[in-house]
């Protein structure tokens, strides 16, 4: 696709139904959260009937029947182009921009509606067990998810939804590679649901985790999928706008925090750099944007001298060189939460190179689709 103009089309399905074309559509993603969020703004309710294509009258019924909390939603995006070669409109491959559920729909007009992931089906149920030392990832997956699935398909059934839904796996084949296969201690608070439940083992574990559109849920690091090549990205091609800052970490503020489990079951800190980080509004506007922040990690070690050695080995990478910051394209290429990105600045050369997307957000509108991603070249960061 060589041309300067374009129609941003767009389609929505709710529970299988097509019921046309959203008004806005924002989504969220982060690599410190599970399951990405999404806001969708539509006109639910028309009166009369569109007597060309019927588009008012499906909206009408849609908005009566289908759309409600836990439906199924599902948000399509493309653009087309005209070809002046054969006088028609050429059709770019069509995208599933978000797969997920209705969590929470707004009484405006036109009407917004709250949406998550897949990760929504694990806010259902509550969870009692604490696993001792000799647990696993993979043994806490597989408790937490049959509870999930039988209180979300309880959930649908009372509120007479009669369509079957795929179930919620656990393969490491799949996504996301298990990256700890050790035996762990996690001790979870009573009546916790299975979200918040793997939340918390994702944060103390400093992972990423999810669940996908194959309804695999990961909790792991590095890319989602192993063999996806490389997205090459460039400020002469597909990047509009980038605020990149190169950082030198020996000049910033870190506190660096690093949990572990010693052997005796409690639970133990170790902490690299300052002994206390500096409140936001202490921090000079270079630290902000360099991220001197409060880095938290969890090593697998069950001593105290190798868990201090862990936060030790942290704060020195930090204290390394890094470039960090934003950059925003358009629909395509279509980018994911750990993708490994090339990158190329056509201006400054010293700010080219391998990228994390570590935060993406998604914005629809009469302006266009844009994409915004957070990045680094240094994975340690998250």
């Amino acid at each position: 696709m060589n041309v300067n103009h374009v129609l941003c089309k767009n389609r929505v399905e709710v529970e299988g139904v097509d019921i046309g074309n959203f008004e806005t559509f924002k989504m969220q993603a982060s690599s410190r959260t599970l399951g990405n969020t999404a806001v969708l703004e539509i006109p639910l309710y028309a009166i009369g009937e569109d007597g060309f294509s019927g588009r008012a009258s499906k909206r009408y019924r849609a908005g009566l029947e289908g759309i409600k909390v836990c439906s199924e939603v599902k948000v399509y995006l493309w653009y087309e182009w005209y070809d002046f070669s054969s006088a028609s409109f050429v059709a770019e491959p069509e995208i599933l921009k978000f797969s997920g559920w209705i969590e929470h729909i707004g009484q405006g007009f036109p009407s917004k509606i709250y949406l998550q992931d897949n990760a929504f089906i694990l806010r259902f149920g509550s969870i009692e067990e604490a696993w001792d030392e000799d647990a696993t990832v993979q043994k806490i997956m597989e408790d937490c998810i049959p509870i999930a699935q039988e209180a979300f398909d309880k959930e649908r059934k009372s509120l007479g939804f009669t369509r079957e839904v795929p179930r919620l796996t656990y393969s490491i084949e799949k996504k996301n590679v298990q990256a700890v296969t050790t035996s762990l201690s996690f001790r979870n608070w009573g009546g916790r649901s299975p979200h918040d439940t793997l939340q918390k083992l994702m944060q103390l574990m400093v992972m990423y985790g999810g669940v996908g559109d194959d309804f695999n849920v990961f909790i792991g690091v590095g890319v989602t999928e192993s063999d996806r090549p490389l997205v090459a990205l460039s400020t002469a091609t597909n990047v509009i706008e980038r605020e990149i800052i190169p950082v030198d970490g020996r000049f910033v503020d870190y506190d660096v925090k690093v949990f572990g489990i010693l052997k005796n079951g409690r639970q133990y800190t170790a902490t690299g750099g300052y002994m206390t980080s500096k409140s936001a509004s202490q921090k000079s506007a270079f630290e902000k944007a360099a991220l001197g922040e409060t880095i938290r990690g969890h090593s697998t070690a069950n001593t105290v001298d190798g868990i201090q050695e862990h936060a030790d080995r942290m704060l020195k990478m930090l204290r390394e060189s890094r470039n960090s910051g934003t950059m925003k394209l358009l629909l395509y290429p279509n980018l994911e939460i750990m993708d490994w990105v090339t990158y190329d600045d056509t201006i400054f050369e010293e700010l080219s190179g391998s990228y994390y997307v570590l935060d993406y957000s998604f914005e629809a509108s009469v302006n266009g689709y844009f994409q915004t991603i957070r990045a680094t070249d240094k994975v340690f960061v998250l």
